[in-house]
């Protein structure tokens, strides 16, 4: 089977494969841009030839299907609803169909956890991605350009995903803009609302913080010799920063009322 065929085989009643991305997979698979991933050994799609795909100022695009939203076991009812069809950030930023509470399906971001409506169209989402951002779906300002982005990380200059733009405009008869915003993309700040951070409120709603290690003082974050060793003192620093309630068990804490004696006493 195809790899566009793996995918639409993996989605969920819920979703389809949008026929621009199925022919764009197809294109890109035709073209040997396949690979596979050192851990785990499933396989990819990249928008450079392989020889491009780590090359300095390369985008980060790399098709690839996952079941749910980048969560940890997000419920049946999050999975039912939610794939993530490519990997658009380093950090795990992906690219995800939703379909909605009225069964319309939309291209989604998830950045940091951190999800947004990209687009409701899917060729769409695929000139975003052709733009050449280094990292798409970390992207926070759409006014900038695939140039601003890597000026702003100091990174290296944009190399363009040539092959793929001229496959695109070709194809579908649109042209690549240089900026997301052109394509009328907007992303929104990470405490404002958006019809997809709005439904997983619902579907998953927030944990009683006295489930939470470190909220409570009958359930601590309780930081080993072995956690300590891993996290250093800055990491430990920033755990007591972030949590009100952190203890070390293995460190005796001095009891600062007992008097102190002097040595002839």
């Amino acid at each position: 089977m195809s790899f566009s065929g793996d995918v639409r085989a993996a989605l969920p009643p819920a979703l389809h494969l949008p026929d621009p991305i199925a022919r764009t997979l197809d294109w890109l698979e035709a073209q040997g841009h396949g690979g596979t991933f050192t851990h785990g050994g499933e396989p990819f799609l990249g928008i450079y030839p392989p020889d491009l795909r780590d090359a300095p100022g390369a985008s980060f695009v790399l098709f690839h299907h996952e079941a749910g939203p980048p969560f940890h076991d997000p419920p049946a009812e999050v999975t039912s609803r939610i794939a993530s069809i490519a990997k658009i950030a380093g950090d795990g930023g992906t690219l995800a169909l939703w379909a909605d509470a009225s069964d319309t399906q939309h291209c989604v971001v998830f950045n940091h956890g951190i999800p947004h409506v990209l687009t409701d169209d899917p060729l769409v989402a695929l000139q975003f991605l052709a733009i050449g951002y280094a990292e798409p779906g970390a992207l926070l300002d759409p006014t900038m350009t695939a140039r601003d982005q890597a000026h702003h990380d100091m990174a290296d200059p944009p190399l363009l995903p040539a092959a793929f733009r001229a496959f695109l405009e070709a194809t579908f008869h649109v042209t690549i803009p240089q900026r997301a915003s052109e394509l009328g993309i907007t992303i929104p700040p990470n405490t404002a609302p958006d019809p997809i951070r709005d439904w997983l409120d619902e579907m998953i709603p927030p944990p009683d913080p006295a489930t939470i290690p470190g909220m409570t003082a009958e359930n601590p974050y309780m930081i080993t010799k072995e956690l300590r060793e891993i996290l250093g003192d800055e990491g430990v620093a920033i755990l007591r920063e972030s949590y009100p309630h952190v203890i070390e068990p293995h460190v005796i804490e001095p009891h600062l009322n007992e008097p102190h004696l002097n040595e002839d006493e």
